[in-house]
């Protein structure tokens, strides 16, 4: 399978601009699957409910109807952070589209990071994989954002739950050299592949910047990183990605990493 990770700088809180740049960047490369940064559509940096009340959307709205007609019309799936709204609660979403345009998977952010959590109701949708068709065929994928990358229960769940691949939309701010040795590391211990979209550029809120930290990752099931991005530079990266022998966690005629698990031994 043909992944795609685009990386740039989405403008905050100017839709328009955004979805317009979008449609450009996915237009301009092929690829089964296209993954997006976190809040791709609206940026990031916000404090308060009051910044993002005209920006919020439900899953059904005129924004994730954009985005669908897009992943028809390229014939490409899309996978994109989201800021949605159910009712009075506000999400840091992502959606997934399928290569005909229906809406084939939706995560929450269950991880809150910084002022996310003034802002946002943790996810409530747990960590669910699901059946993304693309131009080559179905793959089974899961979702996870950002600061998610921190804990190995969200990447495990994932994976227990049948995904070959973890689709990433970021916004990473820390300076932890660490990031892409965990990222590797969650790859490597599911046996699933992992397509990590980060953003660059930075966002300014009352006085305080942010500086988004850049350097996406294609990440194959072994931990090896199949291409990389620079810390700065607005670029896209593909990899062709081998999911056939993701979902066979045998690594020898004794073991197999998810049936030699002792679920119970772990105080969990």
């Amino acid at each position: 399978m043909k992944i795609a990770c685009i990386q740039f700088a989405p403008i905050r809180s100017d839709k328009t601009r955004n979805l317009s740049h979008i449609r450009e960047l996915v237009k301009s490369v092929t690829a089964d699957l296209i993954v997006l940064p976190e809040l791709a559509l609206t940026g990031y940096f916000f404090k308060t409910c009051n910044e993002i009340l005209s920006l919020a959307e439900s899953i059904s709205g005129p924004l994730a109807q954009e985005l669908s007609e897009l992943a028809r019309s390229t014939g490409t799936a899309i996978v994109t952070g989201f800021l949605e709204k159910e009712d009075d609660r506000y999400y840091n979403s992502a959606l997934a589209f399928d290569c005909k345009g229906a809406l084939a998977g939706h995560y929450r952010k269950v991880h809150l990071f910084y002022f996310e959590t003034l802002v946002f109701s943790p996810g409530d949708l747990g960590f669910p994989a699901f059946s993304l068709e693309t131009r080559s065929g179905s793959a089974s994928v899961g979702m996870l954002i950002c600061y998610d990358w921190r804990f190995p229960e969200a990447a495990r769940s994932v994976a227990l739950g049948g995904a070959d691949l973890i689709a990433m939309p970021s916004n990473i701010v820390t300076t932890t050299g660490m990031l892409h040795a965990t990222l590797q590391t969650r790859a490597f211990e599911n046996k699933v592949a992992l397509a990590f979209a980060d953003r660059i550029g930075t966002e300014t809120n009352d006085g305080e910047e942010l500086l988004f930290r850049g350097e996406s990752a294609i990440i194959g099931m072994n931990g090896e990183i199949l291409a990389k991005a620079s810390p700065t530079a607005e670029e896209i990266l593909v990899a062709d990605v081998d999911l056939s022998r993701a979902g066979n966690k045998r690594i020898n005629q004794f073991n197999d990493i998810f049936g030699d698990r002792k679920s119970g031994g772990y105080g969990l």
